[in-house]
């Protein structure tokens, strides 16, 4: 391998390689808004209104963004017609972020979905926003009255204003630091100020007392560790740290005007000064980059991409496993391995003698070219180390193998991702840095489902999401009708060896394309009910929402649908949907009694259900304690009942019922409400009111047997035994005369109870 690549910088290498040959055609750069997404992400294009432009002397003079790989194939197009953009970035989803100047966002994706907007707030729309900045889950905007907006989550926009940093004039720069390299794990924001640089976040703001600004731009390394400064008046770059007590390097800037600030790692900053791009090492020393136009920096996880309108380049430090392998003269373990590669192709038997000398350092050899490979960005140097790789260890009697094929396996994707057709120039250390997922979302965004698929089948991965995007794909592109569709998709996912992952995502597409009957049919295939109801009741498709939410078996599932009918339906037409559905109108009955709601009354109008409507009128008022009251509410429910022939039964108890209340009534309200028929013919007696007794016995209808027992009792209680002697002479007791010793005996009158025993049965006087 050549190190011509490489340049030293004190004992470090850093190395500049070529990624592509720019494909789009005839663009100067210099006359766009450029938006560039790490991890190998497009690069968004929007002219700048800014700029006058000459009619014709360039393409994309219209106002939408246009979007490009990073190798320069166009991706897509967004539509944009809306108020002039603050600033526009990308997000970790491959999501383009872009601010209005009249404070609302709008987020763009690249799968084709509808955009998401929010706004930053009233501040924002009354005030304006200036300028923006952003990271990777969210962005800061600065107003033009200067204040600080934060957004600390796109996906979940919640913007809450900071605190005010009381500027005079606008700042001469200002970045934000995100909340995962912060302390206090909130947004902080750097602003430079006057000649000194103040710290803002939601707390308040502190100045960190320097004096040699202003500085034309301030950038915080990756680590949260270091900060670059600029200084225009001194012309000179500073690397402090981030409490700016210490200074680690300064060096002189180049002429020019200074562009982006990248860096590279965590201890080494790029800068661009028009065609020139300069790197500062972390002792002060300096490589500088010459181009033959203005140069644009998109800063990475382990480097920095450099790109012109003609080509796009990787800046990136030298690995010590590299070095190890490839520094001139090294005789590191690694390098003997590798030259005993070439010499075994060779046909040399000096390739034994190297292997033999260093047998005992081998594993550590080989583990030293399979990271070198994974650090390598050519195709054929990596081959060459791998191979190296599998030569050592093959030489070792127990060394697991699997680093070197999850190597293999990762650099044959990191490949594929970064040829022409693809532009996602990654490298292995970022594609491990992210999830699989992640990385085929990437290819979903550009509609590549056949790779995404070879991905995932070399990966082990389940392709399940990628048929379900290639549906929605498929639907959104197509001008069939819903039966061909129907039946172009059905192909496709019925081979499939596994259900599909969710149809309802399928289903939600068709359905906002206009393709209704398609959605219907495509839910009819999704087996989990708590996916399917939801959509089914958005769609409109009642009927089939509680079909499908009764057969699940799912109460939850059911009272989701009840409760979308009751809101969207008038009460009749809701009451004539529930009676379509038995399980449903029980469920509807249930909830309506557990929690008392009103409209039950109503409901069991309607169907004519007499002994429910009767019932719910006996139970609102068991509580009642006004008699008057009662009885009529009791007359209510009657008439019900006697509208229904088979609730006789039912009738003739609450007609009782009501004629004890209008008995009791009569005997006064003290002491007799809520009493039962038998308390209140014991009440009566113990009073010594036994004609009203007598009276209530045959309007009652009530048994002899019983009334003497309830007779005896309260006699005893009143101790009216002149009473109870002529209940017992009166005639024959139809129960007997051994409830008169019993009672006696049980109120401890020993000897009214003696006077009964005569009388008594033979068989019941001996235990007596």
């Amino acid at each position: 391998m050549s190190t011509a690549e490489w340049h030293a910088l004190q004992d470090t290498f850093y190395r500049k390689h070529r990624l592509y040959q720019m494909q789009w055609a005839g663009l100067d750069l210099s006359k766009f808004r450029i938006a560039a997404s790490s991890f190998g992400g497009p690069i968004a294009l929007q002219r700048d209104d800014r700029q006058l432009l000459e009619a014709g002397a360039a393409p994309l003079l219209d106002s939408a963004i246009h979007v490009y790989a990073a190798s320069g194939q166009t991706i897509g197009k967004i539509e944009y017609d809306g108020p002039r953009l603050a600033g526009l970035s990308w997000n970790a989803r491959e999501e383009l972020v872009c601010v209005q100047e009249d404070g609302n966002v709008r987020v763009f994706s690249l799968s084709g979905r509808d955009p998401v907007s929010f706004s930053l707030g009233a501040e924002a729309r009354e005030r304006g926003v200036a300028e923006c900045r952003f990271w990777d889950q969210g962005l800061v905007a600065m107003t033009q009255d200067l204040r600080f907006i934060c957004v600390s989550d796109v996906g979940e926009p919640k913007p809450r204003m900071l605190a005010d940093a009381q500027l005079a004039e606008a700042p001469h720069s200002w970045t934000v630091v995100p909340p995962h390299v912060t302390l206090s794990r909130h947004v902080e924001v750097l602003v430079a100020a006057g000649a000194t640089v103040l710290s803002v976040d939601a707390a308040g703001v502190q100045d960190m007392l320097l004096d040699q600004g202003p500085y034309a731009r301030i950038s915080v390394s990756p680590n949260g560790r270091l900060v670059a400064l600029s200084s225009q008046l001194q012309g000179r770059i500073q690397v402090v740290s981030m409490d700016f007590q210490r200074s680690f390097s300064e060096c002189a800037a180049p002429a020019g005007a200074l562009g982006d600030v990248a860096w590279c790692g965590s201890d080494a900053a790029v800068l661009s000064f028009g065609s020139e791009a300069l790197l500062v090492g972390p002792f002060g020393d300096t490589l500088s980059f010459a181009y033959d136009t203005r140069v644009h920096l998109v800063q990475e996880l382990d480097g920095v991409r450099l790109f012109t309108g003609a080509a796009h380049e990787l800046l990136s430090r030298v690995s010590e496993e590299s070095r190890s392998v490839f520094q001139i003269g090294s005789t590191a373990p690694a390098a003997l391995l590798y030259d005993a590669v070439d010499s075994m192709r060779a046909h040399a038997s000096r390739a034994d003698e190297l292997v033999r000398s260093i047998r005992s350092e081998l594993p550590q050899a080989v583990d030293t070219c399979i990271a070198a490979a994974g650090a390598e960005p050519d195709v054929r140097v990596q081959q060459a180390l791998l191979r190296a790789a599998s030569l050592g260890k093959s030489f070792v009697a127990a060394y697991n193998g699997d680093r070197l094929v999850d190597a293999c396996r990762g650099l044959r994707v990191v490949n594929a991702l970064a040829s022409y057709a693809v532009g996602i120039p990654a490298t292995l250390a970022q594609f491990r840095s992210l999830p699989l997922e992640a990385w085929v979302a990437r290819l979903l965004n550009r509609n590549m489902h056949a790779l995404a698929l070879r991905v995932c089948a070399f990966m082990d991965a389940p392709p399940d999401h990628v048929y379900v995007h290639w549906a929605c794909a498929k639907i959104r592109a197509s001008t069939l009708d819903d039966d061909a569709l129907f039946r172009v998709l059905c192909e496709r996912l019925d081979a499939l060896p596994g259900a599909v992952a969710s149809y309802v995502d399928i289903a939600a597409v068709a359905n906002a394309c206009g393709y209704a009957r398609l959605a219907v049919r495509l839910l009819m295939r999704e087996p989990r009910a708590a996916s399917q109801v939801p959509l089914l009741v958005s769609m409109g498709h009642d009927d089939a929402a509680m079909d499908a939410a009764v057969r699940s078996g799912d109460a939850d599932l059911v009272y989701f649908v009840i409760f979308h009918l009751f809101k969207a339906l008038p009460l009749g037409d809701f009451f004539q949907q529930l009676a379509r559905t038995p399980q449903a109108a029980r469920l509807f009955e249930k909830y309506c009694v557990d929690m008392g709601a009103p409209v039950l009354e109503d409901y069991y109008f309607q169907n004519d259900a007499f002994a429910e409507s009767a019932q719910l009128v006996v139970a609102e008022n068991l509580h009642e304690k006004d008699s008057a009251k009662l009885a009529a509410n009791l007359k209510v429910a009657l008439k019900m009942l006697q509208n229904d022939k088979s609730c006789a039964f039912e009738a003739r108890t609450l007609d009782t019922q009501i004629r004890l209340l209008q008995a009791q009534r009569q005997l006064g309200e003290d002491g007799y409400g809520g009493l039962t028929l038998n308390q209140t013919l014991a009440k009566c007696l113990a009073d010594g009111n036994y004609s009203r007794a007598a009276k209530l016995k045959t309007e009652f209808r009530v048994p002899e047997t019983r009334f003497y027992h309830i007779k005896i009792h309260a006699l005893v209680v009143r101790r009216d035994w002149a009473e109870l002697a002529r209940l017992a002479a009166a005639r024959k007791s139809p129960v007997g005369y051994r409830p008169f010793v019993d009672e006696c005996v049980a109120a401890l009158q020993f000897q009214e109870a003696a006077k009964y025993i005569p009388r008594c049965d033979a068989a019941d006087r001996a235990p007596l």
